[in-house]
């Protein structure tokens, strides 16, 4: 248990530090177009798009590889090479003068991916079976606070450096990571199930995979989660410029940040308590509330334009965000094949990866011919699809 208790602190740790990397990223992003790249105008939204996209392209297509290579070689090479990979590729960032150039390291990054992947299965494998949902909450609140401490400590140092002198300390995030790792993160011996299965192709790990009953309600469960939230991201600014507002001491983007921080500050608070709270109840049984929920939050930011609904409704969701993920990846723990979990757990970031690329490009679409109520509609839509889903997850573990 002690030893179970230090790797969990130091898979904390490194969930926290290369979350708050990716973090950073968010401001220095729109700062190195505009000083650096002297891209404006349309083109400005184009390259943020691209720089964004690139990342999960390469992460959606490389996590099935990753996740074969870490069942039969182990997972901490992989998050060795995932993490000091990323640190020289970032710091690497800092030479760039072209979007174009920072759209290409952007995806070589996105290929190094695994360590924040390949921690949360090392959490979900090592954690016992009455504390796997309260851990998984707990990673994901350490992940959204880095997510929120990031861009307040990059807007810090665009204060004081050049856009271009930032990239290393966000680099100096990861390396602390993947150092954490190499001295902290301990993975046990190969059993021999994994040692009998190196002659398997990944097509034949695959479609076992595949077979899994209800894995396939899980992975649409989880693309759809991560399309509505990650697209709902482009959204937020003009729909808090259109909002009621009612709070006339703070500026716009106060406002934005507020409303913003409201789902983050839900999802610290309350992830470990739903974590906790899933591992008495199940784990099904508050993926169906928070989608449930999170169908009718869509449906009410649709039809308001009065600020203090909207921001009640990003705390909610922020709640219903802390009980849809961890929950997803419990069931994935609990039914996943001896000498396959990272391959299993590389297909369910891939799609959800999928997820966060195609969300923000089709609200985008939606947003520019109908509005944005349009896109809280397809959002209910897609919440609905999740909900129904975990209903059909409900009656195939019920036979």
């Amino acid at each position: 248990m002690r030893h179970w208790n230090r790797q969990f602190a130091a898979l904390l740790t490194v969930q926290l530090l290369v979350s708050t990397a990716h973090g950073m990223f968010i401001p220095l992003l729109p700062s190195f177009l505009h000083d650096v790249g002297h891209v404006s105008g349309y083109s400005l939204y184009l390259w943020s798009g691209t720089a964004f996209s690139a990342n999960f392209i390469a992460m959606m297509l490389a996590m099935p590889f990753l996740g074969r290579i870490g069942d039969r070689y182990g997972r901490k090479p992989i998050m060795l090479w995932s993490g000091f990979g990323m640190a020289i590729v970032t710091a690497l960032m800092r030479l760039a003068y072209e979007p174009w150039q920072l759209a290409l390291l952007r995806f070589v990054q996105g290929c190094f991916t695994g360590i924040l992947p390949f921690a949360m299965v090392l959490v979900l494998i090592g954690a016992s079976e009455r504390k796997v949902g309260v851990s998984a909450g707990t990673m994901q609140m350490m992940g959204e606070t880095g997510s929120l401490i990031g861009p307040l400590i990059a807007s810090s140092l665009l204060s004081f450096v050049s856009v271009q002198s930032a990239y290393p300390a966000m680099s100096l995030f990861i390396l602390l990571a993947a150092v954490c790792v190499l001295l902290f993160v301990k993975e046990g011996p190969r059993s021999t199930i994994v040692k009998t299965r190196d002659r398997s192709t990944m097509l034949t790990d695959w479609k076992q995979i595949w077979k899994m009953k209800p894995l396939p309600s899980l992975l649409l469960s989880a693309l759809c989660v991560n399309f509505a939230l990650v697209g709902m991201n482009p959204v937020m600014p003009y729909y808090v410029m259109q909002a009621t507002h009612t709070f006339t001491f703070l500026n716009e983007q106060w406002l934005l940040g507020v409303t913003l921080s409201a789902t983050s500050f839900a999802v610290i608070v309350f992830s470990p308590f739903l974590g906790s709270l899933s591992d008495r109840v199940g784990p099904v049984l508050l993926l169906k509330v928070a989608t449930g929920t999170a169908v009718l939050l869509c449906f009410v930011q649709a039809v308001t334009h009065i600020y203090p609904v909207i921001l009640v409704c990003r705390f909610i969701l922020g709640l219903c965000v802390a009980g849809m993920m961890p929950n997803i990846q419990a069931q994935v723990r609990s039914m996943v094949r001896k000498g396959m979990e990272g391959q299993t757990f590389a297909m369910v970031n891939s799609w959800m990866f999928f997820g966060s690329l195609s969300g923000p490009l089709v609200g985008g679409v939606i947003i520019a011919r109908f509005g944005i109520s349009a896109w809280f509609a397809a959002a209910m839509v897609v919440y609905a699809i999740s909900c129904w889903q975990a209903f059909r997850i409900g009656i195939v573990q019920s036979r």
